[in-house]
């Protein structure tokens, strides 16, 4: 029975572990998330859930999370929301799904999205946003919609977006 006990405690500590990572990773994309809030203003109070003392972001309206707890969808579309899009929203390295449309947003598209190698669907049409659409987004491979119409966007459409053999609407 004794070779059992250091089993058991090993098991634990695995456990406790995996528990600890599991938190740390949330807890970073809750910092994420949180400091794109604070970018935001909300006259709605549909961000009023968001709120940093909690564990993790996954019990926050408009955020969901996979099985293990990281955030894989942000649907803010038609919230009414104004203010930019930081480069903090890159530290939802697992998010799959950027839901922005349909608000108030203004500024850059920042070119750290090109860093969410898991996002399948970028929507953030019907915003204010500016400048230039980041070659960065070429990174993207797993992108299938990226739609960023009715922006005030200047230039032209990278070339690099051509390698996203995935993207089925744009």
């Amino acid at each position: 029975m004794a070779p059992r006990v250091p089993s058991l405690l090993v098991a634990a500590v695995l456990l406790l572990g995996l528990a600890a990572g599991a938190a740390r990773a949330s807890n970073e994309e809750g910092d994420a998330l949180y400091a794109l809030r604070m970018r935001l203003s909300d006259p709605n109070g549909v961000l009023q859930s968001w709120d940093p003392t909690l564990v993790n972001p996954c019990t926050w309206f408009h955020v969901t999370c996979d099985h293990a707890s990281r955030v894989v969808r942000l649907d803010l579309g038609n919230s009414n929301v104004s203010g930019s899009i930081g480069p903090e929203i890159s530290r939802l390295v697992n998010l799959q799904y950027l839901e922005l449309y349909r608000n108030n947003l203004d500024g850059e598209i920042p070119k750290e999205l090109g860093k969410l190698k898991n996002l399948i669907s970028l929507d953030l049409y019907a915003n204010k946003l500016t400048g230039r659409i980041p070659k960065s987004l070429s990174k993207l491979s797993s992108l299938r919609f990226m739609r960023l119409n009715n922006n005030k966007l200047a230039g032209s459409i990278p070339g690099e977006l051509a390698k996203l053999t995935n993207l089925k609407v744009m």
